[in-house]
């Protein structure tokens, strides 16, 4: 399953913009836009971050689902060691291409926000 090409589509979509109008904002070529839309093919980094700034959203937007999705997979409670799920985590992001500064990223976001609930009386 990718989300990045669903998203893509219907980010793309929701902005009103065609697909020709979005290689003139990026600079990818409309048969490479389509490729990525239909999931037939997965984009660099770079390249996620030139649409990202081209329809206006963080480039995390793209690796979200993905990442949750991931993280729900193989998460196991018998697990002895804490750190033992975010090594597995990494190593299947790896895996599939998911950009590890990126998981660290979310990782890190993710962190921030727990801490700050625990601050809040």
């Amino acid at each position: 399953m990718n989300f990045l090409g669903d998203k893509l589509k219907k980010l793309r979509k929701a902005k009103q913009l065609t697909m020709l109008q979005l290689s003139r904002l990026t600079g990818i070529k409309q048969s490479t836009l389509s490729l990525y839309e239909n999931n037939k093919q997965t984009p660099s980094q770079e390249t996620v971050v030139k649409l990202s700034k081209a329809l206006n959203v963080d480039s995390y937007y793209f690796y979200l689902d993905r990442a949750m999705l991931l993280s729900e997979q193989i998460f196991d409670p018998e697990i002895p060691n804490p750190k033992t799920p975010y090594i597995v985590l990494a190593e299947r992001a790896e895996d599939m291409g998911f950009p590890i500064e990126m998981l660290r990223a979310i990782i890190n976001s993710w962190e921030k926000i727990e801490r700050k609930k625990q601050e809040k009386p």
